[in-house]
């Protein structure tokens, strides 16, 4: 196992941390553009050079057409994929992996995997999200978490989660559904269910407001229901699932809070990119 090089291209800190786990366990390790490291290489060239496997950020682009990386290291999609071709075994792994990115990697044969089709760091990075959320919830809000009314919008793997923890500790938790299935479960776990056709009825009954679907569904209509000291909080996918702009001409709290396995538990989230990288890896050159 320990023939596998691989690159890391940009990233937050829990790429540094990544890095210095894949060195713990054998693996060789070259780092190129990341704030937190020091690079070993001189460039995108000399990374892919010396590398069977790439490791792009989260997101890998923000604009499609370049990679998403510190201010002054602009390298072009098409100029990673192009020096990719050094690469023996052509496979980037990266988190919010576009079309664009697919496509222009496709070009040279490139296989490419996002960490967020990927169930197990699905799974596992909503655990760090729904703790960073509530951390956030009792530095932002005046009252507890204990004994007031919480709802989780959406009921996927962080809806999940994220509901189990604010019942956890004591709060009266709500849930949205769309499919009779996941009310069932709403219901089984000890969680009010709320069907998500009926929000706008309930939505002003609440303390907290954890929005994990990531489409416009905390919109005008439903912002003008909210309570002035509720705390909203948008852990969807960018760019969220709230109107901004028109919560704070209502001086509604609401925050956006993306990325936080790498802000609130960078190495936990680090393990979990590990073990993903080290799999994809393996099964590619078995």
């Amino acid at each position: 196992m320990s023939r596998i090089k691989f690159g890391i291209l940009g990233g937050d800190f829990r790429y540094k941390i990544l890095s210095e786990l894949l060195k713990k366990d054998g693996y060789c390790v070259n780092c190129y553009a990341n704030s937190f490291s020091v690079n070993t290489v001189e460039n995108v060239a000399g990374l892919t050079e010396v590398s069977d496997v790439i490791i792009a950020p989260i997101p890998c682009s923000k604009d499609g057409k370049t990679v998403f990386l510190p201010e002054g290291e602009g390298v072009e999609l098409q100029e990673l994929t192009s020096e990719m071709d050094k690469c023996s075994d052509r496979i980037l792994i990266g988190g919010v992996m576009t079309e664009n990115v697919r496509s222009a990697a496709s070009v040279y044969g490139i296989k490419v995997y996002d960490f967020f089709e990927m169930e197990e760091v699905a799974v596992l990075n909503a655990i760090p999200t729904a703790e960073g959320a509530i951390q956030t919830a009792m530095e932002e809000s005046e009252r507890t978490i204990f004994g007031s009314k919480a709802i989780v919008l959406g009921y996927g793997r962080c809806g999940k989660i994220l509901a189990n923890m604010l019942k956890g500790i004591g709060a009266q938790v709500s849930v949205t559904y769309r499919k009779e299935s996941d009310r069932a479960y709403i219901t089984a776990y000890g969680y009010n269910p709320i069907p998500f056709k009926e929000l706008v009825s309930y939505i002003g009954d609440f303390n907290f407001i954890f929005n994990t679907i990531p489409a416009l569904v905390l919109n005008r209509d439903v912002l003008k229901k909210l309570s002035r000291d509720t705390l909203l909080i948008d852990l969807a996918q960018a760019p969220g699932g709230t109107d901004f702009s028109y919560a704070r001409n209502l001086n509604i709290k609401a925050l956006y809070c993306p990325g936080l396995p790498g802000r609130v538990a960078p190495y936990t989230a680090a393990q979990v990119l590990k073990d993903a990288v080290i799999n994809i890896s393996i099964s590619n050159m078995g």
